[in-house]
């Protein structure tokens, strides 16, 4: 073994010490000593109209910021136009001591159709392997798109399929998150009940996000603790004012900033021993992503972590 080599193979072997890699995988391992870890989307810097931010100054943002995890769903080729791999991409991760939260997954709104039926389920098993190359688990699970007609019968139709998802996310030691958002047919709180019950607990859980519930009508607290038993993931938005269809982007405030109460979902987390990721998803900001991210990480750190450490 030459010096080069030595030096290079002490490196991992700190890197795997301290927790930062999985020795068989070189996969960044997760953080044990946490109940809880706190991520951020990719979307509040991917989306920022007002320039394009690269996505290694995203990860300096959250690094610099004391966030665990990013939520990454890659777009076709989103990596390479930063000239960055998945092998690079993932070393940065590690280098800046974060992991990948998880990974959203939109349903077409045709998904339930015989014919769509086979190229969803393998777009799905692509986002499963991509997440267990970043050795995350969770996938977000976005319903179809609202059209004209039934929605009850739409839901009854995409339900069996979703459960087929769950099970193969559970066969990889995986799982999914039903998601409910406005402009899709999982909006309203009868929708939420009627997809949760047509679901096998074993197979689909929720990964709620915050403000779409209190866009949709719900009341948050009230559904969070309805289906405490059941949550996997989390979307932490706030929102404020009536939504208008089929825009949200006015209602988004910062964490802290609008209407939801975030303490007592910390409480409900805290009662029922919730162990997993807490993501902001911010989806648009009136300022600028460090700001805004700074903001919400400002309330995190000094209201909702004193709920729940």
């Amino acid at each position: 073994m030459n010096r080069r080599q030595f030096i290079k193979n002490a490196a991992v072997t700190s890197m795997v010490i301290a927790g930062g890699l999985n020795p068989s995988t070189g996969v960044a391992k997760k953080k044990p000593e946490k109940n809880i870890r706190w991520s951020m989307g990719w979307i509040l810097w991917r989306d920022f109209k007002k320039q394009e931010i690269p996505i290694t100054e995203a990860i300096s943002n959250l690094s610099d910021l004391g966030l665990d995890g990013i939520e990454f769903t890659p777009r076709k080729d989103e990596l390479s136009k930063f000239g960055l791999t998945r092998e690079q991409f993932r070393d940065l991760l590690v280098e800046k001591k974060l992991l990948v939260s998880g990974n959203y997954f939109g349903l077409g709104k045709d998904c339930f159709e015989n014919d769509k039926r086979n190229a969803t389920l393998a777009s799905f098993k692509e986002t499963l392997e991509n997440l267990k190359f970043y050795g995350a688990k969770d996938v977000v699970i976005g319903p179809p798109g609202r059209v004209e007609g039934s929605i009850n019968e739409m839901v009854g139709k995409m339900a069996p399929l979703v459960n087929e998802l769950g099970k193969i996310a559970t066969d990889m030691d995986m799982r999914i998150g039903i998601h409910p958002h406005v402009n899709t047919i999982v909006e309203k709180p009868e929708e939420i009940d009627l997809i949760m019950e047509l679901t096998d607990p074993k197979y689909v859980h929720m990964a709620p996000d915050t403000g779409h519930i209190f866009l949709g009508g719900g009341d948050v607290i009230e559904i969070i603790r309805k289906y405490r038993k059941r949550l996997s993931y989390f979307h932490l938005k706030d929102a404020s004012g009536t939504f208008n269809r089929p825009d949200f982007g006015p209602n988004l405030r910062e964490l802290g900033k609008g209407a939801i109460d975030f303490a007592s979902v910390m409480k409900i987390l805290k009662a029922n021993k919730f162990s997993g990721w807490l993501n902001v998803e911010q989806d648009t900001t009136f300022s600028s992503p460090l700001q805004s991210a700074t903001e919400s990480m400002n309330y995190i750190d000094g209201t909702l972590k004193p709920i729940y450490t």
